[in-house]
């Protein structure tokens, strides 16, 4: 019984290490601007970088709503995205890859995309991105 104790704690301990070992994502909220086709989609995503690997959700909202999952690489300066994604009206999936030049401490950020549409056709377009600020308490409201 002791030994089997022993060994459970043990083995719980070995379990632990890699997450302690792992680094703390950073998480960023964005609002974002996709400028392609002559029209301006904007929307939020929300990232997180670990050890150069970057996830996350793109939401956009107008003109339409469209989703992804954000997946690529983060390395000095340089933001790296290409995933797929789904616009909702229309039922339909396509690709867009975005190069964006990051700044060292969140700021806005600006790049390029290039998108593949549910038809298959290809368009470029610009990627404005702002963190999006902190709800501020109202002053007026006491606790």
């Amino acid at each position: 019984m002791i030994r089997e104790a022993a060994v459970m704690g043990l083995l719980s301990l070995v379990a632990a290490v890699p997450v302690v070992a792992q680094k703390k994502p950073t998480n960023i909220t964005y609002n974002v601007t996709i400028n392609a086709d002559n029209a301006a989609y904007t929307g939020t995503m929300d990232l997180a970088v670990v050890a150069g690997k970057v996830t996350g959700n793109m939401h956009i909202t107008k003109p339409g709503e469209i989703t992804g999952q954000a997946v690529g690489t983060a390395k000095a300066g340089k933001m790296n995205l290409d995933f797929p994604y789904h616009m909702v009206q229309r039922n339909c999936d396509g690709r867009i890859a975005m190069t964006i030049d990051v700044p060292p401490k969140p700021g806005p950020a600006k790049g390029t995309a290039d998108i593949t549409g549910c038809d298959g056709g290809k368009l470029k377009g610009t990627v404005e991105m702002m963190p999006k600020a902190a709800a501020k308490a109202d002053p007026r409201k006491t606790s």
